[in-house]
């Protein structure tokens, strides 16, 4: 019989989710990819690397900073062979009397060597005198095995010089940092331990730093937060659509600022807190969640200030008139999307470039959004019908609605259109906050969030939160791409391509792809919470052929006339 199977990552699996916390206050979320790191200070992992000892990597040589004689590394592991397990309490002995005893009179125990796999390193000397972070280099590497290590009690002269007195050479396994069956730090570590050498206040490094690459526990930019006596849409913006999307700078001296974080970084810094402001004043920066700033107590906020269905009925039909327009926006964004001139064609200087780079993935990247849109809202009527029977089987809904919302707040004819800017400002105020898209889905919101299951209400949610990113993305859109828009000409923009409507004859081959793609997902659809993994993967074939279909077609001007 095959062995079972035991889950390690237990914690990242914990049933009790902490309001607020990001993923990156898990040790196994920390980022790694350089030191100290940004959430938690990898050195402060590796200085208890041999069990019951605890180094500085500071000096050089390394020295050792403390003993942990009750560790509980230096119980004998069962895992560990029987030579191993025979010298654990000697090692302990040697812990808790020689190394303590020896440190109060004077002098300091310094690593002078690292050895495993029968390989041995000398820190003490050569390279390692210029790098202190050398050291921590080699320990870090060190693999979960037996690692013998030399320690020299050293003891300075009158002279200034140090002179080594006694060597000690002890071997063990490398700590285990992470119990195997629970996934849970070792409990050898203290609060507050793997933090402690950080910048105090870790802000302070933040600002020092000219790379610009935080963890998302440093925010960069958020929505500011709503304003006193401001009314609250159902979507939870403020009022004002500008306001309820204007990022600002997280670091701002002056909390109560308005003023848009700007995208040169000279600018928001002469708006920051200085250097001793972050010492004396870090508690004003406020903490941000769901990308807006808290100052006060947090409270969810009350999505039921939307008025919910009255009957599943209603409900089911809601939803289904929103898979319409979640197509239909789909397609309206990538003829957009295919009208938009390649930064590689023809020659262009090196601005219009860049808006060209920008412009198109961005309205990629919110099509391929509104495509996970459509997914979620045919979840949330599939789960819907199957919990009230006697609600019509109306999915999988992959139909498209025949209006969209404008500029003027009323319903207009769906139509297939180059990204010329009142078309960009079109689709604005499709996703712009409180508009159609954003209603119709906090009152789903609203009716889900009280007897359905959970999952439905956090797509839901996810919905709406996306319509917000989707609003800004495209107003980012159209400041990249204003300056290259003559004022008063009747000329396209130069950022597009002379695109018309294709012949269904010319467009046979990323028709067929396209009804194909929803053939598969249709198949795929019907089958509800289950993953169809093999439909899944063939529409996603399609649409990658569809692609590049399609801007075969753009580089002939031609646009695929999807409807």
């Amino acid at each position: 019989m095959a062995e079972k199977i035991f889950p390690r990552n237990l914690t990242a699996r914990a049933a009790t989710v902490i309001v607020g916390n990001p993923v990156t206050t898990r040790l196994e979320s920390g980022v790694g990819n350089c030191f100290p790191g940004l959430e938690w200070d990898h050195r402060n992992l590796d200085r208890r690397f041999f069990p019951g000892l605890v180094f500085d990597f500071g000096p050089v040589p390394a020295v050792l900073n403390g003993v942990e004689p009750n560790d509980p590394a230096l119980e004998p592991d069962p895992e560990d062979d029987e030579t191993i397990q025979r010298r654990v309490p000697a090692l302990s002995r040697a812990v808790s009397d020689r190394f303590a005893v020896l440190s109060r009179t004077g002098g300091q125990w310094a690593l002078v060597e690292i050895a495993q796999g029968g390989r041995s390193i000398d820190v003490s000397r050569g390279v390692f005198l210029d790098d202190p972070n050398r050291i921590w280099r080699v320990v870090r590497s060190l693999e979960r095995d037996q690692v013998m290590i030399t320690l020299e009690w050293r003891r300075a002269t009158r002279a200034g010089r140090s002179r080594a007195r006694q060597t000690v050479r002890l071997t063990h396994y490398r700590r285990r940092y992470v119990n195997p069956d629970t996934g849970t730090i070792s409990p050898v570590y203290k609060p507050g331990e793997l933090t402690q050498s950080l910048c105090s206040p870790w802000q302070h490094d933040f600002r020092d730093c000219a790379c610009n690459y935080w963890a998302s526990n440093h925010p960069d930019i958020a929505l500011g937060e709503d304003l006193p006596g401001k009314a609250e849409l159902p979507s939870g913006a403020s009022e004002d659509p500008e306001t309820a999307t204007q990022p600002l700078d997280w670091l701002r001296a002056d909390r109560r600022s308005r003023v848009a974080a700007s995208g040169l970084d000279f600018e928001n810094d002469d708006r920051r807190l200085r250097h001793y402001q972050i010492n004396s004043e870090w508690q004003s920066l406020a903490f941000v969640l769901g990308g807006k700033e808290i100052s006060a107590v947090y409270a969810p906020r009350d999505e039921r200030v939307a008025a919910p269905f009255a009957t599943p009925e209603d409900l089911a039909q809601q939803l289904a008139d929103l898979c319409g327009l979640e197509h239909v926006v789909v397609l309206e964004y990538l003829y957009a999307y295919f009208s938009l001139r390649e930064p590689t064609e023809g020659r262009m200087n090196r601005e219009l470039t860049d808006a060209l780079l920008f412009a198109r993935h961005e309205l990629l990247t919110v099509a391929i959004s509104e495509m996970r849109h459509l997914r979620w809202a045919n979840q949330i009527l599939w789960s819907v019908e199957k919990l009230a029977p006697k609600v019509p089987k109306r999915g999988p809904v992959l139909d498209l609605a025949t209006e969209v919302p404008g500029r003027d707040g009323r319903l207009h004819p769906r139509q297939l259109r180059p990204l010329l800017p009142e078309v960009l400002d079109d689709f604005i105020a499709i996703e712009k906050p409180s508009g159609r898209l954003d209603g119709a889905y906090s009152r789903v919101v609203s009716t889900l969030s009280s007897g359905h299951p959970e999952v439905l209400l956090q797509l839901a949610r996810q919905i709406v939160a996306d319509g917000m990113e989707h609003y800004s993305r495209f107003r980012e859109i159209k400041v990249v791409l204003a300056p290259h828009v003559a004022a008063g000409s009747s000329r396209p923009p130069v950022y597009l391509r002379p695109i018309e409507l294709a012949t269904r004859r010319e467009a046979k081959a990323a028709l067929d792809l396209y009804h194909g793609i929803l053939r598969d997902l249709a198949a795929a659809y019907a089958r509800g919470d289950m993953e169809d993994a093999a439909n899944i993967v063939n529409a996603r074939d399609k649409m990658t052929r569809l692609e590049a279909e399609a801007s075969s077609l753009a580089r002939r001007n031609l646009g695929v006339p999807f409807f």
